[in-house]
C-alpha cells in the first residue's frame, strides 16, 4: 500500500521530488504524510503553505481506490523511486520521475539498454539505419530505449522487436494513449515485448511541454544515446544535452552534409560526440561481443516463427553464400512461383534479402 501513497503524493500540485524526498526524511513513509497533521507538515523547513494546503485537500480515499482499480483494470503497474523495480539508472539522473507508470513488463534492468533517436520527418537513410540499428541491438539482447515518435522513433521500436529483442517506448501521456494513433499497432507490440513507460498518469493526454520531460526519461535509462538523423534546430538534441549532463556517451550516425536533415548529427560529430557507421561500434563501447552463438541463437527465434513452408525454405539459405531461388526449387522438388511467393514473405519481414544477379542470403 506505501507504493499507492507515493503515487497519490506525486500526482498532489506543487510537491515535487526534492520536496517528496524532504517529506519522507522527516516522516520516513509516504502513508505517515497522508495522516499528518497540519502542525506537523508546517515543522518541516523547506516546503511552503500553499503546497501543504494542496497536500492536505489531495487526501481523498474515494479517488485513490479509483486510481487503483483504474491501474488494475488498464493492466499498469506504479513503481515509485524507492521501489526495487525502478530502473537503476533512472535515479541517477537530476530530478528523477517520483514515478514510472508501466504497462507491459519492465526488461531486467541489468540489461543494457541504449536510447536510439532522431528526427520525426526522417529520410529514407535515416529511417533504414534506425531499423538496422534496433534490428542489430536486439539481436544482441540489448534494450532498445526510444519514444514511439513518428520516423526514427518507430523505426528502431520496430528494429528492436524483429531482431527477437525487447524495447522500452516512454511517452509523453499516459501509457494507455496511443500518441500518435497511427502507431496503434507498434504500441500493441511494444507492450508485448517489452514495455510502455511514463511518469504522467493514465488519461493524461499528450501535451507540448510534456515531451522535454519526457526525453530526460529516454536519456536516463542508457547507457549510450545514438542519433540517427536531426534537423539544425531538432529537439532531438536537448535529448543529448540531457544524456550529456547525466554523464552518457553519446553517439551519431555521419549524413549527407547537403542535407537538413543531417545538420545536427553532423554538427554533434564536429562538437567531440563519437561518429559510428555501424551497430558494432555501440557494442565495442558497451564491451559486447555479437559472435555467432548468438547469431546462431536469434536463427532459431526466427525459425520458430515461422510456418512449416516458410521454415523449409528458410533454411536452404545462409548467411554469407546467395543461393538462387531455382536452386531451392531443384532442392526441395517445388515449383519456381511457390518458392518465389514464399522468398518474398520472408524478405518483407526482413528475415532474407535479395542480392541482385546473385540470389538469396539471411538477413542479420
Amino acid at each position: 500500500m506505501e507504493e499507492y501513497y507515493l503515487m497519490w503524493l506525486s500526482r498532489v500540485e506543487g510537491v515535487g521530488i526534492k520536496r517528496i524526498r524532504m517529506l519522507l526524511d522527516h516522516f520516513q513513509r509516504a502513508e505517515a504524510v497522508w495522516y499528518a497533521t497540519k502542525e506537523q507538515l508546517l515543522s518541516i523547513k523547506g516546503i511552503p503553505e500553499k503546497t501543504i494546503d494542496a497536500i492536505i485537500s489531495a487526501r481523498d480515499e474515494k479517488q485513490l481506490d479509483f486510481w487503483i482499480e483504474e491501474l488494475e483494470e488498464k493492466e499498469i503497474q506504479f513503481y515509485s523511486f524507492l521501489h526495487p523495480t525502478y530502473p537503476s539508472l533512472l535515479k541517477e539522473i537530476y530530478s528523477p520521475p517520483v514515478g514510472i507508470y508501466v504497462k507491459g513488463m519492465l526488461p531486467d534492468d541489468n540489461l543494457d539498454k541504449v536510447s536510439v533517436i532522431g528526427a520525426r520527418r526522417c529520410s529514407r537513410y535515416g529511417a533504414g539505419l534506425a531499423y538496422r540499428t534496433g534490428k542489430d541491438l536486439g539481436k544482441a539482447n540489448l534494450v532498445v530505449v526510444s519514444g514511439m515518435a513518428k520516423g526514427i522513433d518507430t523505426m528502431a521500436h520496430k528494429g528492436a522487436i524483429d531482431g527477437g529483442g525487447q524495447t522500452i517506448a516512454v511517452l509523453g501521456c499516459g501509457v494507455d494513449i496511443c500518441y500518435p494513433s497511427e502507431n496503434r499497432e507498434i504500441m500493441e507490440t511494444i507492450s508485448s515485448n517489452g514495455c510502455l513507460i511514463s511518469e504522467y498518469p493514465p488519461g493524461t493526454e499528450p501535451s507540448p511541454h510534456h515531451f522535454p520531460n519526457r526525453n530526460r526519461i529516454i536519456s536516463g535509462l542508457s547507457k549510450v544515446l545514438v542519433v540517427v538523423e536531426a534537423g539544425k534546430k531538432s529537439g532531438t538534441l536537448i535529448t543529448v544535452d540531457l544524456a550529456l549532463e547525466s554523464g552518457r556517451s553519446v553517439f551519431a550516425f555521419p549524413g549527407n552534409v547537403t542535407s537538413a536533415l543531417s545538420e545536427g548529427t553532423n554538427s554533434l560529430i564536429k562538437q567531440g560526440c563519437y561518429p559510428i557507421t555501424e551497430s558494432n561500434d555501440i557494442l565495442f563501447e558497451l564491451g559486447i561481443t555479437y559472435n555467432e552463438t548468438e547469431r546462431q541463437s536469434f536463427s532459431n527465434q526466427i525459425a520458430s516463427k515461422l510456418s512449416l513452408e516458410e521454415k523449409e525454405i528458410y533454411e536452404q539459405i545462409f548467411d554469407k553464400e546467395p543461393v538462387l531461388a531455382e536452386t531451392i526449387c531443384r532442392k526441395l522438388h517445388k515449383n519456381i512461383q511457390e518458392v518465389q511467393y514464399i522468398l518474398s514473405l520472408l524478405e518483407i519481414a526482413g528475415y532474407v534479402r535479395k542480392v541482385p544477379q546473385a540470389g538469396y542470403i539471411r538477413e542479420g
